[in-house]
């Protein structure tokens, strides 16, 4: 059975079935491995009780064997638990069913020693300057990008050439592919190349894709044995590796402006939400075909079944008057031979529909409702017509007509009954949503099948659209102007970037472009920039030991294209300047609450390589660590990062409201001496042990890491006080840009605070707490550049938060419920009392949320107060410090 079936087709509990996968299959290649044989590849500290209550094994100075694998087993069960339920999006079921074969497909090369995480070359045998499929948590699945199955245009290559290519492509992939890969040192492909290379008519995917490419410069510039060298270099992986470029229609359009949406993504939204049958619907596109097929086919019925009882009404239609009673006529009053055909037909009709259309059975199940009523009353009346009925059922017969009745006049207070003007209104306005409808549906296909003709092209605008695009929907408008390259400002200015994180992610695509800018050869500079955008992508490696990534001058092809490429250095260096100063300046303006997220820090230190050394140096900038993978020490770069922060907040509200002695932290001359800093600041718990060099390491405990990470955070500004030294930015911090940003920043958190929902999860709430507690050392930060009457001013803002959070407080009104005698024929009043008691359980839990959240702000406003008043505070708890 396939893996990713495993979960779809048992019925089994989802943990037990992870169990399974993982002890009963082993290895996953049909060797058993026990639980002594998995212990024995663990290290095991010195220390047994350390060994005992480490939840991980990133502590040691080697890497196990079977690093990860709780990490994974436990994404595994999450997979699992979402790929068989049926509560989630189709789409995602289907993403989850992907996801577990590569879950388990990492797990077997972990367990046989193939893949070894935390290395930069975790694949064996493979060079670090390949590229990786990374999955979830940095985890790779043992697979090359530039690898796997077939790509469509292989296989049209491949069938130009006459090559056989079958669906069982496990044995003579390599050979395929080795084939496909040589072809291009041939006529008539060579040519070929080369015009793609001098119209630019090509994408390169992954990093890999270029070589062929790059080796058509070297012919062109007469450097034989550069080729050489590459060939022999990559000759080995051959028939592993795709190393020539996409076919394209038009050429990448680099010109700085950037989409938030490609082609492809939009088609894919499109094909979802108006596909004519796609493979997963998605909650909406369910939604909406159920809506569609309710208004066209079953509220018709409806509406005759209405009408149907409403015609056996004598005199008034029911209806209720002014003061509430219940007026009109008796409903069954006036049954024909003529009318009960008609109720026969409809009987028979409901039936079809209900045949052809499965999926509107529930409407024929409710057990109430006036829809109900109707229908029963119409089934009761057309089994026992009035020539059938006896003396005993005029009671039966009056009850249903008295209910008939009442149900009537609520239908005509409600949404009036059929011929009346607002039933009338109602009706229009269903038709109305369902031509709506089906124009959305049919102005979909035809975008869908205008965009495929169009999804190589990188910039679609109206224009090249044959069909009115005013007359569309509004979420199609929305998704069309996502596909038109715009400049950066425009996007920010317009809000169509959200978040740091985005914005990080679209100067991944700015960078290479600019870096292109200089080169002086348009088809060089063409060709560095698709290489450079395609190594963005790659995604990051969990990496141990203070490894750092494949950095791009590490690839052997971009080596070779580096050393013959003509660069206009003056321009290099105007262009990398110009655009560090407008990182820095979007990312303060339009997110000073949001710490620098390492897509920027790695764009930014790709700008930074373009300055010659006497400009900025090498700047110590940080990343953000992730805590469940700390080994305990920090790097060179944030001892450096420390002294940058000493050199410029001694004396400052920064300093004394952390209580940090910059003075001293300047002094510090070892990595670890800072690190001994982070965990003294921290008061995390550690474990004093001897590793196998006899020396003296402190262990601290996996959940307390984030606290050590933190204070390293704060003690640095994390990049906030290098960036302020490099580009100068005191003066500009001191006047009225750092006051807005002060008040940018405290304007956000208080509405963070006053909107916080203790219902949410905790994963959530623990988020929200984390980015409050980031965006409040950045206010502090800019604060520290501010006289003192903006602090105030910043501290009557945040003054606001508590009063907000008491009226949250008093909204809760829990009572508790007095005893009640419950005797042995009251389940009813049982099952009520159960239902109130959990309740008032759950009311109780949250409004101890909320009171923990008010003392928290409380802490937080009045440390500030002390500090801001030159009064004595303790140093020891901030609530918004040590968030884990």
């Amino acid at each position: 059975m396939n893996p990713a079936e495993l979960f779809t087709c048992s019925n089994q509990n989802p943990d037990q079935i992870v169990d399974d996968v993982i002890t009963s299959q082993g290895s996953f290649n049909g060797s058993s491995i026990s639980n002594a044989d998995i212990a024995s590849r663990q290290l095991i500290p010195p220390d047994n009780i350390v060994a005992q209550q480490a939840s991980s094994l990133n502590q040691y100075d080697s890497i196990s064997s079977t690093f990860g694998i709780p990490y994974l087993s436990g994404l595994l069960l999450t997979a699992g638990r979402t790929a068989i339920s049926e509560h989630v999006d189709p789409v995602d079921r289907s993403r989850a069913r992907s996801k577990i074969e590569q879950l388990l497909q990492t797990i077997q090369g972990t367990i046989n020693g193939t893949l070894t995480h935390g290395s930069r070359a975790p694949i064996a045998d493979t060079p670090v300057w390949l590229t990786p499929e990374v999955m979830t948590g940095g985890f790779t699945t043992g697979q090359l990008a530039a690898g796997g199955p077939l790509r469509g245009y292989e296989i049209e290559l491949a069938n130009q050439l006459g090559i056989s290519v079958t669906n069982d492509q496990a044995n003579d992939l390599e050979n395929i592919r080795s084939s496909l890969n040589r072809i291009w040192f041939t006529e008539p492909h060579s040519t070929r190349l080369c015009t793609m290379l001098l119209s630019g008519k090509y994408r390169v995917n992954t990093p890999e894709e270029a070589v062929m490419l790059i080796l058509m410069t070297f012919q062109w510039f007469g450097h034989d044995d550069r080729a050489e060298q590459l060939i022999n270099t990559i000759s080995p992986f051959m028939g592993k590796v795709r190393f020539f470029p996409e076919p394209a229609e038009q050429p990448l359009q680099l010109n700085g402006n950037v989409a938030m949406k490609s082609v492809k993504d939009v088609l894919t939204q499109l094909d979802n939400r108006f596909g004519p049958a796609p493979e997963h619907k998605t909650t909406t596109r369910q939604r909406l075909d159920k809506n569609a097929l309710v208004f066209d086919q079953w509220l018709p019925l409806k509406d005759r079944l209405l009408a149907l009882i409403r015609d056996t009404v004598e005199g008034d239609l029911p209806y209720y008057n002014t003061a509430g009673e219940l007026c009109g006529g008796m409903p069954l009053a006036t049954v024909t031979p003529e009318w009960l055909d008609k109720a026969q037909q409809y009987q028979v009709d409901r039936e079809q529909i209900t045949t052809q259309h499965p999926e509107l059975m529930y409407r024929t199940t409710r057990k109430r409702g006036s829809e109900r009523i109707l229908q029963r009353s119409l089934e009761i009346l057309l089994a026992y017509p009035p020539e059938r009925r006896c003396s005993s059922d005029t009671e039966g017969f009056q009850k249903i007509q008295s209910t008939l009745r009442k149900t009537l006049a609520d239908i005509h207070r409600k949404q009036g009954l059929p011929e009346s003007e607002r039933y009338q209104k109602a009706l229009n306005e269903r038709q109305s949503w369902l031509e709506q409808y089906r124009q959305s549906y049919r102005t979909g296909q035809l975008l869908i099948r205008q965009l495929q003709s169009l999804k190589d092209c990188v910039q679609v605008t109206p224009d090249d659209l044959t069909m009115d695009v005013a007359g569309m929907p509004e979420p199609v408008k929305k998704l069309l102007a996502a596909l038109q390259p715009r400049p950066l400002s425009e996007l920010l200015e317009q809000r169509d970037i959200t978040s740091a994180e985005v914005l990080a992610s679209k100067y991944l695509e700015i960078v290479p472009v600019v870096r292109s800018d200089s080169i002086l050869d348009p088809e060089l500079a063409t060709l560095f920039a698709h290489v450079a955008l395609a190594f963005n992508k790659r995604r990051s490696l969990l990496l141990l030991n203070l490894e750092h990534q494949v950095r791009m001058d590490e690839l052997p092809w971009v080596k070779h294209l580096q050393a013959i490429t003509p660069i206009d250095q003056g321009k290099r260096v105007k262009n990398a300047e110009n655009l560090i100063a407008d990182m820095v300046s979007q990312v303060f303006t339009y997110f000073p609450q949001t710490i620098l997220p390492n897509r920027f820090i790695k764009s930014f230190g790709q700008l930074i390589k373009e300055l010659p050394e006497s400009s900025m140096g090498q700047l110590p900038l940080t990343e953000e660590i992730a805590t469940d993978i700390f080994q305990h020490r920090f790097s060179e770069k944030f001892l450096e990062a420390a002294k940058e922060a000493a050199s410029l907040m001694q004396g400052t509200l920064y300093e004394k409201y952390y209580g940090l002695d910059y003075r001293g932290i300047a002094k510090l001359e070892k990595n670890e001496d800072f690190y001994d800093l982070c965990l003294h600041k921290s008061d995390a718990r550690t474990h004093t042990w001897t590793d196998r060099n006899n020396y003296v390491r402190k262990l601290v405990w996996p959940s307390e890491n984030g606290k050590v990470v933190e204070w390293q955070q704060v003690i640095t500004t994390h990049n906030l006080a290098t960036l302020t030294n490099a580009l100068n930015l005191s003066e500009q911090l001191r006047g009225k840009d750092g006051q807005k940003l002060s008040h940018k920043v405290a304007d956000w958190i208080v509405q963070k605070c006053i909107r916080y929902n203790p219902a949410n999860p905790d994963k959530i709430r623990l988020q929200e707490h984390k980015n409050i507690a980031y965006a409040f050392r950045q206010m502090i930060f800019f604060l520290s550049f501010q006289p003192g009457h903006v602090h105030l001013s910043v501290l009557e803002k945040l003054k606001v938060i508590p009063q907000k959070l008491d009226c949250k407080i008093r909204a809760f009104n829990i009572e508790t419920p007095e005893p009640t005698g419950i005797g042995d024929n009251d389940d009813i009043e049982m099952m009520a009392a159960g239902e109130h008691d959990h309740e008032l359980l759950k009311n109780q839990q949250l409004l101890d949320r909320l009171n923990k959240k008010k003392e928290q702000v409380d802490t937080m406003i009045h440390s500030l107060e002390m500090v801001l008043t030159d009064q004595k505070t303790q140093e020891s708890f901030k609530p918004f410090v040590a968030w884990l």
